[in-house]
């Protein structure tokens, strides 16, 4: 995942290229301005883009000023508070100025900061620790009628764990990264068949495939004139879609391994379709487990 981060500091062109050269190996990319004026103006130009701000203690309030204070963070806290109604856009102070470094009253005005030159790292993870924390808290927002599943205790923790590593992470850029989406949503598939085994709507979900899609069918036969002789619990829309899934993830997992990840890679597009296709099988598996709980 890459981070993308907006730092206001009037000396970042001077002192701050060894900062920016190291966040880049920590996969966060920075892009600076030395004023609020051009912070605010970049903000509202590219709204949504970036995940966090980097405030200097003492800036220029505007582009044309000669001397920095403490106005230009003021005026950039101000902003960032009122956007955030909206909004979750975090902001960090980091400073150099010796005399607001232990400063009680400095911290108790503006917060926690980071020094200079001292705190470089931590800054660094500070930072992607709180927007993959919003990133989390989005996505659960976003898809709340999957993630009540596990408000309703019907998947346990470790699977909503895959499921916010599905939906966060970026789409795979290689075969490998690709594998590893494919057996991820497989592996959540067949969480569900777990947990349907457990209220007794599967017999045994070690079963082969194609034995639990039948029994979910109603176990439908030609010799029973194609009609459902138990409880039918999926429809054929829902059937097709857990077919599609399994075996489509099931192939390119195979493939991909018996060619050592160097075999044909399908498109994103794909993936995303698979994805979604899950999602729906989610859906559907909460249904199913709150009507026969």
């Amino acid at each position: 995942m890459t981070y993308n981060v907006l730092w206001i500091d009037d000396e970042y062109k001077t002192r701050g290229t060894s900062f920016i050269t190291l966040a880049e190996q920590d996969d966060i990319i920075i892009e600076a301005v030395e004023s609020h004026e051009e912070g605010m103006v970049k903000l509202k130009e590219k709204d949504g883009f970036y995940d966090a701000v980097i405030l200097d203690a003492k800036v220029k309030l505007n582009k044309a000023d000669t001397t920095t204070n403490l106005k230009g963070l003021s005026a950039s806290r101000d902003f960032l508070i009122a956007y955030n109604k909206d909004k979750i856009l975090p902001y960090f102070i980091y400073t150099g100025q010796p005399d607001y470094q232990k400063n009680n009253i400095f911290e108790d005005s503006y917060g926690k900061y980071y020094i200079k030159g001292t705190d470089n790292e931590q800054l660094l993870e500070d930072i992607k620790i709180e927007v993959e924390n919003i990133e989390i808290r989005r996505v659960k927002k976003k898809y709340s009628d999957i993630f009540e599943i596990f408000d309703l205790g019907y998947l346990p923790d470790s699977v909503e764990e895959n499921i916010l590593d599905l939906l966060i992470k970026s789409l795979p850029k290689n075969n490998s990264e690709l594998k590893g989406v494919l057996t991820n949503i497989r592996s959540i598939q067949e969480s569900c068949f777990v947990q349907l085994e457990n209220i007794r709507v599967i017999p045994n979900s070690k079963d082969s495939f194609n034995k639990i899609l039948k029994h979910l069918s109603g176990n439908i036969s030609k010799d029973r004139g194609y009609k459902p002789v138990t409880n039918v619990y999926q429809t054929i829309e829902i059937e097709n879609l857990q077919k599609w899934i399994y075996f489509t993830c099931g192939r390119y997992i195979h493939y991909l391994e018996e060619q050592h990840n160097d075999g044909y890679m399908i498109s994103n597009y794909a993936v995303e379709s698979l994805r979604n296709g899950l999602l729906e099988i989610l859906l559907w598996f909460k249904k199913t487990y709150k009507e026969n709980i």
